[in-house]
């Protein structure tokens, strides 16, 4: 959105298209399609948009029909997946600036669900292992880094987000599923920064999982489910890395 790459309110916008008679561009004009109703496929959309979607009715009216979802992002892999999960139920719009990429989505209202943006996991997505596992694909796609340590040069997932409570339960549903690792742990109090960055406007959080066989175990979950082609790269990766690892500590 032009807001979004002008860093100023949608109300400014709105205001210069008026004062120049601009022209707008009509939600109505995009065919939108109904969501599938697929269950997995909705808990994955949950978990993505939570971490990296902002989502509004168009003209952030209540009673209008077309839900809207952007994602601006400096990474290509990350614009194109948005497309990719979007593209079939309706209109894509790209707006491209010299340093990130704005992409917005105009859906049909039955994409409600992702409207509800609260840090924490309903219960239906919890209560079936498939579901709770779309839901964390779609959360690491969006929050997730499945990368290689230096020192030891064994891999780790890592998911950093302000969503406590939502890192909390994953945590708690991994444990269950037999992927076992340290608490939720807290990266950065609000209101300190790393090196020159940006301040934390929150309390910032992290959850890692370390032991080959959690990693594994966790692979095994997500993997029917991710869709980030760097995040699949990774994991693919960091498969083969811990089969190696525990084959020769099984003394293959």
């Amino acid at each position: 959105m032009i807001a979004e790459l002008k860093g100023c309110h949608l109300k400014t916008v709105q205001n210069y298209l008026v004062r120049y008679d601009i022209p707008r561009r009509s939600v109505h004009k995009y065919i939108k399609r109904p969501f599938s109703g697929d269950p997995l496929e909705k808990a994955y959309l949950i978990g993505f948009g939570v971490g990296d979607l902002c989502v509004h009715r168009a003209n952030y009216s209540k009673t209008s029909k077309t839900v809207i979802a952007a994602c601006t992002s400096t990474v290509p892999e990350q614009i194109e997946l948005v497309r990719m999960l979007f593209e079939e139920y309706g209109g894509v719009n790209l707006s491209v600036g010299k340093q990130q990429t704005v992409i917005t989505c105009y859906l049909d209202r039955s994409f409600n669900f992702l409207l509800e943006r609260e840090d924490r996991i309903v219960d239906w997505i919890t209560a079936d292992q498939e579901c709770f596992a779309a839901y964390l694909a779609g959360y690491i796609d969006a929050e997730g880094c499945i990368q290689l340590k230096r020192q030891t040069r064994a891999f780790e997932v890592v998911i950093r987000s302000y969503d406590v409570n939502i890192l909390r339960t994953c945590w708690a549903a991994l444990q269950k599923l037999g992927v076992v690792c340290p608490p939720v742990y807290l990266v950065k109090r609000q209101g300190e920064r790393d090196g020159n960055g940006p301040l934390y406007h929150q309390d910032y959080w992290g959850l890692g999982i370390y032991r080959q066989l959690s990693l594994a175990r966790l692979f095994e979950l997500i993997a029917p489910h991710l869709k980030h082609p760097k995040r699949r790269q990774d994991m693919l990766m960091a498969w083969k890395n811990v089969e190696a690892r525990m084959g020769r500590s099984n003394g293959g």
